[in-house]
C-alpha cells in the first residue's frame, strides 16, 4: 500500500495536467508486504506509469495490485492510450525501440526503459507481460514472489503456467545486475604480471588491444627488469594507471573504445597519476597533440626494438627525480623572483636571466631541463632567442614554455608553435597554469611538491583552458540531461546553446554567423534522431570537421559502429561520468 501511495502521488500532477484520471485498485486480502528490492520495483513501476501517462491522450491510466494462483503478486498498469500493434510486442523490449518510428519521432524517450525493466524484473524472480491492442490501451504486468530469496532469478525458479494476458518470452538469464556507467575491464589481450606484482616491483602499463605488439613489450619490459601490466581498451588502462601507478606507461592511439589521446588527458589531468610519463607508440600520427596534452613521448609503427629499449630507459631515469634545472628569462626583476620562487622546489633549481645575450650565455655552458622565456627582453626578442638556437647546433636547445604578458598576433603564434611546448599569456590566473605545465612536463609527483604548489595546482586543474569561450551546442530532449550539461560546461567558461532535437540542431547549425566548436548529440530524440542528424551535418552541411560526440542511452555493442559509422567522432553512455565527458571534450575541441 505504501509503494502504490508514493506512486500514485508523484504521478497524480502530470495526469492532471493531461486531464486523464489515474487510479490505484488493491485487491481484498494481499499481504500486507513483500520481501524484495524496493528501489528496483518502484523503477520498473515508475517505467510503466510514466508510459501509460505519456501515450494516452484521454481516458484512465490506473494501477491494479492484486495475488495471482501461484502466490506471486501481480502489479498492472493499464491505460487508454494509444496502444500497441501485435507484431510490435516484441520490439519494445528490445534496446533503442519504440513501437514504431512515427511514436517515437512523436513521443521522444530513450526506447530503454522497457529493456532495463525487464532485465530487473528477472533479477527480483519475476516475469513482465504484455496485453494490448492498437487504439484500444495496453496493460502492462509485474509479476514478482512474495519473498525473494538470496541468489533467486527468474531463470532459477519453477515453471508456472503462462498468464491470462499474451506474455511476453521469457527474458534471457541475468546473471547479475548491469552497473551502468561504470566501464567493465575487459581481459588483456596477452597474460600480464598483475596477479603477481609485489610491493617495490618496477611495473610497465602498456595500453594496446593488438595482442602481437602487446606480446612483444611484455617481454621486451621482462628483458629490463620490468613487471607489466596490458591493458586493451583505453577505459581499462585508466584504471590500471590508479591501480598500481606505474613507472612509465606505453600507450596506443588506435584503441577499441576510445582513442588513446583520452586516457593520456585523463591521466594527466589526475592528480595521482599526471607524473607517470607516457610514451605514445602509434600507427597514427597525433605527434603534436599528444606532446600538447603531455606526452614524454611519440613513436610510429613500426617501430624498431633498440628505439623501445631507449624509450623504456628514458621513461625509467626520467622518474628517478634528480634536481631539475629549469632557467628563467625575464628582465623584470620583480616578475623574476616571483616566477623563481613559484617553480622552485627540494628538487627544482631554477636560474634567471635578463636578456637574451644572457639566455644564450647560460645555455651554452650548461644544460637545463627546462626554459620560461618572455618574449619581452632589453636586447632582443624572445622570438629571436628561439631562431639563434635553432640555427646554432653548439648551444643546447631545451624544451621552451613562452610566458609572456605581449598580444600575440595569429603570425606570431604560429612561428612560437615551432619551438614552444606551450604557450602562457600572463595574466590573473596564469601563475597556477605555468606552474601546472612546468611540473607536468618535468613529471613532478604533486604529493611530493610543498603544500603551496599542490594547492596551485589543484586550482589550475579545476580549471580547463580548453573550455574557455569555447561555443558547444548539445541536442538533447531530456530538461535534467540539458540542465545537468549546461551547468558542468557553463561553469568551466564554455558558452553553451540548446537544441531539443536533430532538426533544431541543423538549424542552429545552417544560422548566418553561426559558429561550433563541438557538438554533444544525443542518439535517441523526438523528430530526429541523433544518427540522422550527424550524417545530415556530414552530408547536406558539409561540416566535416566539426567535432561530434554521441550520447547513447545504454551501451551496446553494437553502439560505436553505429555512431561512428553515421559520422561521429567518439561517444559516452548515459549515465554521464562527468570527467570523462570533459576529458572527451578537451581532447576532440582541441583538434
Amino acid at each position: 500500500a505504501d509503494l502504490a501511495d508514493k506512486l500514485k502521488t508523484t504521478f497524480l500532477p502530470g495526469a492532471e495536467t493531461k486531464g486523464i484520471r489515474l487510479s490505484i485498485e488493491m485487491e481484498a486480502g494481499l499481504p500486507k508486504q513483500i520481501v524484495s528490492d524496493p528501489q528496483r520495483l518502484e523503477q520498473i513501476l515508475k517505467n510503466f506509469l510514466s508510459n501509460a501517462i505519456k501515450f494516452t491522450h484521454q481516458g484512465e491510466v490506473a494501477l491494479i495490485v492484486s495475488q495471482e494462483q501461484a502466490g506471486d503478486i501481480a502489479f498492472t498498469v493499464r491505460d487508454t492510450g494509444i496502444g500497441i500493434p501485435a507484431e510490435q510486442q516484441q520490439a519494445i523490449f528490445e534496446p533503442f525501440r519504440q513501437a514504431d518510428g512515427t511514436i517515437s519521432r512523436k513521443y521522444g524517450g530513450t526506447g530503454l526503459g522497457l529493456s532495463i525493466s525487464r532485465e530487473l524484473a528477472s533479477l527480483l524472480g519475476g516475469r513482465i507481460s504484455i496485453s494490448s491492442r492498437e487504439g484500444q490501451g495496453s496493460s502492462f504486468t509485474l509479476s514478482v514472489p512474495q519473498e525473494l530469496q538470496p541468489g533467486q532469478t527468474s531463470q532459477k525458479r519453477p515453471s508456472r503456467p503462462a498468464p491470462v494476458q499474451t506474455a511476453m518470452p521469457r527474458p534471457e538469464p541475468v546473471a547479475a545486475p548491469s552497473h551502468i556507467g561504470v566501464p567493465e575491464l575487459v581481459s588483456a589481450p596477452i597474460a600480464d604480471d598483475r596477479g603477481t606484482i609485489q610491493a617495490g616491483s618496477r611495473i610497465m602499463l602498456a595500453v594496446e588491444d593488438d595482442p602481437d605488439f602487446a606480446g612483444i613489450l611484455y617481454d621486451l619490459a621482462h628483458e629490463l627488469g620490468f613487471q607489466c601490466i596490458v591493458a586493451g581498451t583505453a577505459d581499462e588502462g585508466v584504471i590500471m594507471a590508479r591501480q598500481y601507478l606505474p613507472q612509465a606507461i606505453l600507450l596506443d592511439i588506435g584503441l577499441p573504445d576510445h582513442t588513446g589521446l583520452f586516457v593520456l588527458d585523463r591521466l594527466k589531468h589526475d592528480l595521482r597519476t599526471r607524473h607517470i610519463p607516457v610514451h605514445v607508440v602509434s600507427a597514427e600520427d597525433y605527434t603534436r597533440k599528444a606532446r600538447a596534452l603531455g606526452a614524454a613521448g611519440y613513436s610510429l609503427k613500426p617501430v624498431k626494438r633498440e628505439e623501445l629499449v631507449d624509450v623504456l630507459q628514458g621513461l625509467e631515469s626520467s622518474m628517478l627525480e634528480p634536481v631539475r634545472r629549469v632557467l628563467v628569462v625575464e628582465d623584470d626583476a620583480t616578475q623574476l623572483e616571483s616566477v623563481q620562487l613559484l617553480l622552485g622546489s627540494h628538487n627544482v633549481s631554477t636560474v634567471g636571466a635578463k636578456s637574451a645575450s644572457e639566455c644564450l650565455e647560460k645555455l651554452r655552458a650548461e644544460t637545463f631541463d627546462c626554459m620560461v622565456l618572455d618574449l619581452t627582453l632589453p636586447d632582443a626578442s624572445g622570438l629571436d632567442v628561439l631562431d639563434k638556437l635553432r640555427e646554432d647546433t653548439s648551444i643546447a636547445f631545451p624544451p621552451v614554455i613562452v610566458y609572456t604578458g605581449r598580444d600575440l598576433s595569429s603570425e606570431d603564434e604560429l612561428r612560437l608553435r615551432k619551438y614552444a611546448k606551450s604557450i602562457i599569456i600572463k595574466g590573473a590566473r596564469s601563475p597556477e597554469r605555468l606552474l601546472d605545465e612546468v611540473t607536468l612536463f618535468l613529471h613532478q609527483v604533486v604529493s611530493k611538491l610543498p603544500d603551496r604548489q599542490q594547492e596551485m595546482l589543484a586550482k589550475s586543474l579545476n580549471r580547463d583552458e580548453a573550455l574557455q569561450e569555447s561555443r558547444i551546442l548539445i541536442v538533447e530532449d531530456d530538461v535534467r540531461n540539458v540542465y545537468a550539461l549546461t551547468s558542468i560546461f557553463e561553469t568551466h567558461g564554455a558558452e553553451v546553446t540548446i537544441a531539443r532535437n536533430g532538426l533544431e540542431a541543423l538549424k542552429e547549425l545552417e544560422a548566418p554567423g553561426s559558429r561550433f566548436d563541438l557538438v554533444l548529440m544525443d542518439v535517441m530524440m523526438p523528430e530526429m534522431d541523433g544518427l540522422t542528424a550527424t550524417r545530415e551535418i556530414r552530408g547536406r552541411l558539409g561540416l566535416a570537421s566539426l567535432p561530434i560526440i554521441m550520447l547513447t542511452a545504454k551501451a551496446m555493442p553494437q553502439d560505436q559502429e553505429q555512431c561512428l559509422a553515421a559520422g561521429a567522432n567518439d561517444y559516452l553512455a548515459k549515465p554521464l561520468d562527468v570527467d570523462k565527458l570533459l576529458s572527451l571534450v578537451r581532447v576532440w575541441i582541441a583538434r
